[in-house]
């Protein structure tokens, strides 16, 4: 007998909240908001006390007897990630195995589903980097981004964006599709950890979910699923209580790959270290113990240099060179005024430490490496550029 738990919300309207270093500041979908009828479009109003079969948690558990991904090659993915309609020039597009156009999002708790702003052409874009023999990923969710239990506990609204977003694969010409289902951070600290649970709660079910509906359309193997997570699993509340969202109950067994973000662990010239990521008690090891696999880990660069949690506390790695173009190799921080705000230490990663990041990661025979995001690279000719430093170890 299906569990469901039925339950009356009167409207949904969260803010959207959070950092996400290279995004426009002002994004209007960031929010999911209840589904609009016709009669409630016209008269501009949406229907309050309507009642939703929430879905008990899942208490599923899967293995690789449940399903299997085809085995990858190690180092054989160089990912970098795009933001707000940015296109790749064919010489960046030469340095990478894989593209990832960012964010495909819920505008509603049924599922509809809109792009953020800037990707009027994404179909150039596909073309551009196929021309190039790049794949193109669309991701889902990002940091500002809240999902819900109206959107993933409720069968109906979770299959309705299932089925958006595979028409969206189908219509658009990509080759697979990336979940960046992320933990949300509000001032409200009750409310925050209601929404984070629905991770813990409706993660693998959304997975499952999908998977079987990506093989179903496509063909088992033919599209790439991953999904992003953050460098840990511990998000805290206050300075006593921690929460460990992400459910050990196999869901990486369903992806093709997963993508640790390791950035934005601390501030300044902690926000993305070589040791955070392969340490002893790195992300790396965190995950691997966890119960990923090795062979499905792939880990994160950032493009961007991080001083402080502000929305304006924060650099491109352009800009950090730009600052000061003749800051050695080796350094990996700068300190600046930005703004109205006072000095501060903008830690980043230069040629040097992504260099050792890639290089260790295929000692390690991980799959690849990704980065976050391409925009806030130099030019790829430039003898500083990230990309350029990164594909010359990655293709050794």
């Amino acid at each position: 007998m299906k569990n469901i738990v039925i339950i009356t919300i009167s409207a949904l309207g969260l803010t959207a909240c959070g950092s996400n270093p290279g995004a426009k500041t002002t994004i209007l979908d960031a929010t999911i908001k209840p589904p609009q009828t016709k009669a409630s479009q016209s008269e501009n109003k949406v229907e309050k006390n309507s009642q939703l079969e929430m879905e008990l948690p899942s208490t599923f558990v899967a293995t690789n007897a449940d399903y299997q991904t085809e085995p990858l090659a190690p180092n054989s993915l160089m990912i970098g990630y795009l933001i707000d309609g940015y296109k790749p020039t064919d010489n960046q597009l030469k340095e990478m195995t894989h593209v990832v156009i960012s964010f495909l999002r819920a505008i509603d708790y049924s599922g509809e589903i809109t792009m953020t702003s800037g990707w009027e052409n994404i179909d150039e874009i596909v073309a551009s980097a196929h021309a190039n023999n790049v794949k193109v990923i669309i991701s889902f969710g990002g940091g500002e981004f809240k999902v819900t239990s109206e959107l993933m506990a409720v069968k109906a609204n979770r299959s309705n964006l299932i089925k958006n977003i595979i028409t969206f694969i189908k219509e658009h010409n990509l080759d697979g599709f990336d979940c960046d289902w992320e933990p949300s951070w509000i001032d409200d600290k009750a409310e925050m950890e209601a929404i984070n649970n629905v991770i813990t709660n409706h993660y693998i079910t959304f997975i499952k979910e999908f998977r079987n509906a990506l093989d179903t359309e496509f063909g088992k193997g033919n599209k790439t699923f991953s999904a992003a997570i953050l460098n840990g699993n511990s998000i805290w509340y206050s300075s006593k209580k921690q929460i460990a969202h992400f459910p050990q109950n196999g869901w990486w067994n369903y992806l093709d790959w997963v993508s640790l973000m390791n950035y934005d662990n601390d501030l300044g010239s902690k926000h993305a270290t070589f040791e955070s990521v392969f340490g002893l008690e790195g992300s790396v090891v965190y995950w691997t113990n966890f119960g990923i696999p090795k062979a499905k880990v792939v880990t994160g660069v950032p493009y961007y240099a991080r001083a402080g949690w502000g929305p304006a506390e924060w650099l491109s790695y352009k800009e950090v060179i730009n600052i000061n173009p003749s800051i050695p190799e080796t350094v990996d921080f700068i300190k600046y005024k930005k703004n109205n705000l006072d000095e501060k230490e903008y830690g980043f990663n230069g040629t040097v430490t992504v260099t050792k990041k890639v290089a260790e990661g295929k000692r390690l025979n991980l799959p690849g490496i990704m980065f976050w995001q391409l925009a806030g690279d130099l030019p790829v000719d430039h003898e500083k550029s990230l990309l350029k430093a990164m594909s010359k170890e990655f293709k050794k």
